[in-house]
């Protein structure tokens, strides 16, 4: 039973994917995706609540693979701890991967829609907030390892990745200018966390 599952949830993704990619996010409907699968909308709505849902997790399972290249730096379960190395490569693969050109616009899509969908709500919850997660656990890490000072980690995670986006969020807000080289946006994070270091470096 469950692998069925699984294979009608795997139909419905591909089927909400073409939908996606032929009419776009608002343009496309559940009613289309049930068509396109060739069931019911009622068995639609047993795997996903909304058409925001479906979107997140089609754009997830699209992302999976660079997603993971940028966390399994921090992964806690690596037995070394190299402060300085890890959270550089972090920051550099993060800000490469969320000022890419599909993921800037998928993120300008998602703030868009905040205010009349619940794609934002959405995407805060299962990717803002598992970010700062695993973050916030690779610094506890730390602390028991005395890398960093005794604090708050889900605040000091906060401050990372706002430290990280600092010189890039009013550009790419106002749509001024998010053409950066990845040698710039490396550059950029080692800024930011030289500024992290020094603030919670022992």
């Amino acid at each position: 039973m469950r692998k069925k599952t699984e294979e009608k949830k795997e139909e419905i993704i591909k089927a909400a994917k073409e939908v996606f990619k032929e009419f776009g996010f608002e343009k496309a409907s559940m009613s289309k995706i049930s068509s396109k699968l060739g069931g019911s909308k009622a068995t639609l709505y047993n795997y996903f609540s909304s058409k925001e849902e479906l979107f997140f997790e089609v754009i997830s399972i699209a992302n999976a693979q660079e997603s993971d290249f940028v966390h399994q730096i921090i992964d806690t379960k690596n037995e070394t701890l190299d402060i300085h190395t890890q959270l550089y490569k972090f920051g550099k693969r993060f800000l490469n991967f969320v000022y890419s050109q599909k993921m800037v616009e998928i993120r300008r899509l998602t703030i868009s829609q905040s205010e009349i969908t619940n794609l934002g709500r959405i995407t805060y919850k299962n990717r803002v907030l598992k970010s700062r997660e695993i973050l916030s656990k690779y610094l506890e890490k730390a602390i028991k390892f005395n890398k960093i000072k005794k604090t708050d980690t889900n605040i000091a995670a906060i401050h990372f990745f706002g430290l990280l986006e600092s010189e890039l969020m009013y550009p790419f807000l106002f749509q001024v200018d998010t053409n950066f080289s990845k040698k710039h946006m490396d550059e950029m994070a080692v800024r930011a966390i030289d500024i992290f270091i020094l603030a919670y470096g022992v």
